[in-house]
């Protein structure tokens, strides 16, 4: 079975505003940017993806080049980040913000999420739907497109690394990230 992550396209938000449910507008580029995502990927047999519009774009547009099911999951959103939501980050106290950057795994911002909530979201949505048993009997190519904190989480967890390492990988605007996982037949 082969998995692609795949973030959505560049967004419409100013550089430097704190968005992470909020359900911003892509950029004026996004036709052009969803097409360079689809010449990039290989047809697909089902895609997954966050509710939010930034990702349901490019979702539709995959998932209707290639006649696949589409499933929304609200557990592949991105991290919650409360009363901060749109403000630039530059408006946001230190007093709440230092505090918060300190320990995001324990800490959340106020009315927000810990990332410990992100990660705990996304492995309940994993262990229904990709489960080892899964990973190891489906020969789908499965397409997961989502926000950069939750694909982060969701790698950790499917390469059984640790959640402290979920900083290490990088994944840009628009860019799939493929993984493969060997299928094993009875």
């Amino acid at each position: 079975m082969e998995l692609l992550l795949i973030r959505h396209t560049r967004t419409a938000a100013p550089e430097g505003t704190c968005y992470g449910r909020l359900d911003v507008a892509l950029a004026d580029t996004h036709a052009s940017d969803i097409v360079n995502v689809l010449r990039c990927v290989r047809h697909v047999d089902r895609v997954f993806s966050s509710p939010s519009q930034r990702c349901a774009q490019l979702a539709l547009a995959l998932a209707q080049r290639d006649a696949c099911p589409l499933h929304y999951a609200e557990a592949l959103q991105e991290l919650n980040f409360g009363a901060w939501e749109g403000r630039a980050w530059r408006d946001v106290a230190r007093a709440q913000s230092d505090p918060w950057a300190e320990d995001p795994w324990l800490r959340a911002p106020p009315g927000g999420e810990t990332e410990a909530s992100l990660w705990q979201r996304v492995a309940d949505w994993r262990e229904r739907h990709l489960s080892d048993s899964h990973l190891n009997e489906l020969t789908e190519r499965i397409a997961i497109i989502a926000h950069g904190g939750s694909l982060r989480a969701l790698r950790c967890q499917l390469l059984r690394l640790a959640p402290q390492e979920r900083w290490q990988w990088q994944i840009a605007y628009g860019e799939c990230q493929r993984l493969e996982f060997p299928t094993h037949h009875s």
